[in-house]
């Protein structure tokens, strides 16, 4: 039982997020140490949901949708109910929005349907749209990341490696551990070259290795994976650590994901036409550790072609990420 809806309710419920497309995970919420008629669920794809048991439809016209809430009248199991529902990226608005209406249903004993469209009215200004578009560039940044994330840090470290995961923090590489860091460059080109745009992104820090990952995609509208495909992956991976889901969508949320980039047109489709890991070593095309531009100019970018270089094998790979943890742990 719960009092009360925070943050935490909505953790619990995704480590409860059901598989079937149709179903609803839901948890009871509670006033005062006293169970009401009122319940949190969460479908397949993480959307929020508040659900108030209803005897009839709305008298007149139904409460507006706003930008990101769905004001539905539905027929479940139990019962007729009025249906809030808001994506993941609302939460920190919708949680308190379902606090006022818990409130006017259950203290004030209000009729359901009024109270949420009273309610809608006062918080409207709260959801106007303020999302910007998803950039192409970060879209394609971030499928690489997510794509390593997903298929090669998780399933050798397990949880842990969203911690590792530093590319939404703006650090020098993508994911940061005591001894070994991992830059992750994705490309739409259809040769192995990447442009690096730091002088320091290829130096490999002291007492680390560095690993370097090329991806390589084609953009496509009948492509096959999209950001959203990615995010769907490592969330089915990190279903079972509702704290590590909940640190891996706030990262996402950082980076301007929301659930609206699915439909918004703005999402992109790709082909992944390959991945390869590259030991960052003396054979690794880069500028030397001691060179330094002249005076006067203060950012040099260039690109590297990998084409003929020589990259790890996958057991390769993990076998360095997992030597590399085992001296972190010790």
């Amino acid at each position: 039982m719960i009092d009360g809806i925070t943050p935490m309710h909505w953790a619990q419920l995704r480590s409860m997020r059901p598989q079937s497309e149709d179903a609803l995970a839901t948890i009871p919420v509670t006033v005062d140490g006293s169970g009401t008629s009122l319940s949190l669920a969460m479908d397949q794809g993480g959307h929020l949901h508040l659900l108030i048991p209803v005897d009839h439809g709305p008298s007149g016209a139904p409460p507006s949708d706003l930008n990101g809430l769905k004001v539905r009248h539905r027929s479940l199991e139990s019962g007729e109910v009025l249906a809030l529902s808001a994506p993941p990226s609302h939460e920190q608005v919708f949680t308190p929005f379902c606090r006022d209406i818990v409130d006017a249903v259950v203290q004030q004993e209000r009729e359901p349907w009024k109270a949420v469209a009273a309610t809608i009215r006062a918080w409207q200004s709260a959801w106007k749209p303020v999302r910007p578009a998803m950039d192409k560039t970060v879209q394609v940044g971030l499928f690489g990341e997510l794509l390593v994330l997903r298929s090669l840090m998780i399933p050798v470290l397990g949880p842990s490696a969203v911690d590792q995961w530093s590319g939404p923090d703006a650090e020098r590489h993508d994911f940061v551990g005591e001894r070994l860091h991992i830059e992750v460059k994705t490309t739409r080109k259809s040769r192995p070259e990447h442009e690096i745009s730091r002088l320091d992104q290829l130096r490999t820090p002291a007492g680390c290795q560095l690993l370097f990952v090329s991806v390589q995609l084609e953009e496509s509208i009948g492509g096959d994976e999209s950001l959203a495909t990615q995010v769907d992956a490592v969330v089915d991976l990190l279903r079972t650590d509702a704290a590590a889901l909940d640190w891996f969508m706030t990262k996402m949320a950082n980076l301007g994901w929301s659930e609206e980039v699915r439909s918004s047109g703005e999402l992109l489709r790709f082909f992944v036409r390959g991945a390869e890991v590259y030991a960052v070593d003396e054979e690794f095309p880069r500028l030397p550790d001691d060179f330094l531009p002249p005076s006067g100019i203060v950012s040099v970018k260039y690109t590297v072609d990998l084409a003929n270089l020589p990259s790890l094998g996958l057991d390769e790979a993990t076998g360095v990420i997992k030597s590399a943890n085992r001296c972190d742990v010790s």
